[in-house]
């Protein structure tokens, strides 16, 4: 199965008591390949050029791969710390992710992927994180 779909990206960052937020909506793929979810979409953005994503999924974990700018690889597994390479303009860091949930409500017809992980850079904790992917 594969069909068009709009993607949603929200994503929080808790540092402190401060608190910010993105959120990114984009045209995208929805398709299912030997039992995982593919969401797939562009961002445009002047500063940044064209960032390609890809969100793979099933109902236990979640991979986001961004190409671009910056490219990266996080992989959420709920209970483990993943490591990852975060390449950017300004140089490679080591990133961790460690997932405290995931959840995934699948249908023929939406997607809504939600994971609460603390966010590390070089081994020093940056963040706590949420992020929601939907796709309709």
């Amino acid at each position: 199965m594969s069909k068009d779909v709009v993607v949603t990206v929200s994503g929080f960052q808790t540092m402190d008591a401060d608190q910010d937020s993105v959120e990114v909506v984009a045209n995208g793929r929805y398709t299912i390949k030997n039992n995982k979810g593919y969401l797939r979409f562009e961002e445009k953005s002047r500063e940044s050029g064209v960032t390609k994503t890809v969100i793979v999924f099933d109902e236990n974990s979640m991979e986001v791969t961004r190409n671009g700018m910056v490219q990266l690889r996080m992989t959420f597994l709920p209970g483990q710390k993943t490591m990852t390479n975060y390449k950017s303009p300004y140089g490679t860091m080591l990133m961790g992710v460690d997932t405290k949930d995931y959840s995934a409500e699948i249908s023929e017809n939406s997607v809504c992927l939600t994971v609460n992980y603390a966010l590390e850079i070089n081994h020093e904790f940056i963040a706590d994180c949420k992020l929601i992917a939907k796709a309709t």
